[in-house]
This record gives C-alpha cells, sequence and structure tokens, in this order.
C-alpha cells in the first residue's frame, strides 16, 4: 500500500510471485509498504521507496523493474547482473 492506493492482501506462498506496476509521483517522494508473515511472526518492509529504488545517488542504484526475494530474516532487492542481492533491515 501507499498513502493513496491499497493493493489489498494477497496471500503468496513458497516461490509465488506477484507484481504490480505504478508511476513515481513528481517530488519523488512514492513509497510502497508492504507486510510479511509467517507462523509466528510478522514484518513490514518499504518495497518501493524513491529515495532508495530511483535515485541515481542511492547506494543500491536506480531500478526500473525491482525484483525482490523476501525471506524470513531480511527482505532481498535482486541484482539484473546476477551479482549478490542487497539485503535490508526489516522496518518491523
Amino acid at each position: 500500500m501507499n498513502k493513496g492506493e491499497d493493493k489489498g492482501v494477497i496471500s503468496l506462498g513458497p516461490g509465488d510471485s506477484f507484481d504490480f506496476r505504478f508511476r513515481v509521483n513528481l517530488r519523488k517522494t512514492t513509497v510502497y509498504t508492504c507486510s510479511f508473515a509467517w507462523p509466528g511472526n510478522t514484518a513490514t518492509f518499504d518495497i518501493f521507496r524513491a529515495d532508495r529504488d530511483d535515485n541515481p545517488q542511492s547506494k543500491v542504484g536506480v531500478c526500473s523493474e525491482c525484483i525482490w526475494s523476501i525471506y524470513e530474516p531480511a527482505p532481498c532487492r535482486d541484482r539484473r547482473d546476477g551479482g549478490q542481492p542487497n539485503c535490508f533491515p526489516w522496518a518491523s
């Protein structure tokens, strides 16, 4: 979800995927947040943040198609070149 749009609850199992498209706003403040749940654990993460994912000065660079692998220890943005993914701490 972001401030203006909630994608609703989407249940995914291991190996499943979900994709969505959007445009970054002119002020480059677009944020999409997702919550994930495992038996006995939940976590939240900003799956897209314009300051991180649409910023050439970001340490992880711009992604025109952000592909994430979600693991209980950490969410990881996959690299198109096959290199080591960029993993981030959970927000909660």
